[in-house]
């Protein structure tokens, strides 16, 4: 995976975009994408998080449901395999929680209800 070492366009260069948020009055803002590989850059209200923010959450999770180190472990290498988890330009933090929650799900018998109330 190569990661791009992102260079924003100037305010100049800055495309209208729709938006999700519902505060705005109007339905359509500029974004700032990469100048290198296109990529446009996140501004809403929905931040994404470094990795270690979600071996965090695992970590509080684990405290309170039945988690072996192995599952841990394979959570947090699958985890590392993600772009949205390493290159933050562009992603949402509910998109990596969707990513969170099925690879959870995937090591464990745990549903979004056990452990929705440990994001933070």
């Amino acid at each position: 995976m190569v990661l791009c070492n992102h260079k924003s366009c100037g305010r100049e260069h800055q495309i209208w975009l729709p938006t999700n948020d519902d505060n705005q009055e109007s339905d359509v803002n500029l974004h700032p994408w990469c100048v290198k590989c296109g990529l446009v850059k996140n501004i809403s209200d929905d931040k994404p998080h470094k990795i270690g923010y979600w071996t965090n959450i695992l970590s509080r999770i684990s405290l309170h449901f039945p988690l072996t180190k192995c599952q841990k472990r394979l959570v947090i290498k699958e985890l590392e395999s993600f772009e949205c988890f390493n290159d933050m330009f562009g992603t949402t933090g509910s998109a990596q929680w969707r990513v969170f929650v099925k690879i959870l799900q995937k090591y464990s018998d745990l549903r979004v209800n056990n452990y929705n109330s440990y994001i933070y």
